[in-house]
């Protein structure tokens, strides 16, 4: 059976009629780097967004449903009704050089991201719990429990794209 074209453009069309901006994430907590790309958790609570100079760093932005806001954000928030995303973690201090690639395992209940970057470098980061201690140094306590358990070499030059296999057993990269 051959498929019509027309129909194909009609449910595009269809599709991106539905789409909507869930949320733009805080810019003054960018620190002026652009951002490289984006990738959700598996349970869609959790953004990870990847960056380069002048501040080369993940940072890990977490979906508050409005029981879960202070009465401040609730009093700032235009509408209520609206997801809130707030930046949780700053992952910085492990790659050298801009963050290209960002992408979290599809498997598991608590959070795995791999990063790429372009030091030639390729960082498997966990997050092991929200609990920080106010012993701890800045940046421990600005990574919000994420640590870098892995970090993988191998590329002679810039890692431009990480990706896990649907088992979250398997990581693809590519460079240049």
């Amino acid at each position: 059976m051959e498929r019509n074209s027309m129909d194909s453009d009609s449910s595009i069309a269809d599709a991106l009629s539905r789409l909507s901006c869930v949320a733009v994430l805080d810019p003054k907590k960018m620190g002026g780097a652009p951002a490289w790309q984006c990738s959700w958790s598996k349970d869609g609570r959790l953004i990870a967004s990847c960056h380069g100079a002048p501040d080369s760093c993940i940072r890990i932005w977490k979906h508050q449903e409005n029981e879960e806001m202070s009465d401040a954000d609730q009093g700032n928030q235009s509408n209520t009704a609206a997801p809130k995303w707030v930046l949780a973690a700053t992952l910085s201090d492990v790659h050298t050089r801009t963050v290209r690639s960002v992408a979290f395992s599809p498997c598991g209940k608590t959070p795995v991201l791999a990063s790429a970057s372009f030091d030639g470098t390729v960082c498997i980061w966990e997050h092991f719990g929200d609990n920080t201690s106010s012993g701890e140094d800045p940046a421990q306590q600005a990574a919000g429990g994420w640590e870098c358990t892995a970090q993988l070499g191998g590329h002679e030059n810039e890692v431009k794209c990480v990706t896990w296999n649907d088992t979250g057993t398997l990581l693809a990269t590519c460079g240049r």
